[in-house]
């Protein structure tokens, strides 16, 4: 119960500060992820906001991945990306509706503050052990299927959506090429730090008491 508990945590907290992330790399101006650059030129497009489009999108990306792996589909990973949804909106309607950067410096910060939170709240919910980001999911099914390294898979992945984002209208520009290039990085800055306190997490909720 008490590991279930911790995982469950990791993924909630991970997920929203992911999604602030997402949601500061969007109202920069200077250019999203091509997944969220992908979703927010859907938007201007059909209607529907960018949180409604990353769950469609990922219940898309979920059976996509059941069939290059050609097993069921991970139906948890659909809740994964509801939750982030769900987040995303709550970023775009709370803080960014009152507020949005003006000027190229201040619009900088943001994308830079916004790309941190990204690697943050990545490394953080990959510490749940819990259902993967539909699109992650994709990197992996590539992975797995046709055997390509991890990078290999993730930059085909990646591509593809960065070309539909770019067909779509998306917001994509010098910040796009900036997260594709740098989250990985500060992922892997961040990722040590946080197992080191997951560890020490885990050490107190399951240390022995001493006779």
């Amino acid at each position: 119960m008490k590991e279930t508990l911790e995982n469950i945590s990791f993924f909630i907290i991970g997920l929203f500060i992911l999604t602030l992330g997402i949601s500061a790399t969007i109202v920069s101006g200077l250019g999203a992820s091509p997944l969220d650059a992908l979703n927010v030129g859907l938007t201007h497009h059909f209607g529907l906001t960018v949180g409604s489009w990353e769950v469609i999108g990922g219940i898309i990306l979920v059976f996509l991945n059941a069939m290059i792996q050609k097993a069921k589909p991970s139906y948890f990973a659909i809740v994964t990306a509801m939750i982030t949804g769900i987040f995303i909106d709550f970023w775009l309607f709370t803080l960014w509706s009152v507020w949005e950067p003006s000027g190229f410096m201040l619009k900088a910060i943001v994308l830079g503050s916004g790309l941190l939170m990204l690697g943050l709240g990545i490394s953080i919910y990959l510490h749940s052990n819990l259902a993967l980001i539909p699109v992650d999911g994709t990197m992996i099914a590539l992975h797995k299927r046709y055997g390509f390294r991890l990078a290999v898979a993730k930059t085909i992945a990646g591509s593809f959506i960065l070309m539909l984002a770019l067909i779509a209208g998306g917001p994509v520009g010098i910040g796009t090429l900036i997260v594709v290039a740098s989250v990985g990085p500060v992922i892997g800055f961040f990722h040590k730090y946080i197992n080191s306190l997951k560890r020490k997490i885990d050490g107190r909720l399951y240390k022995c008491p001493s006779n």
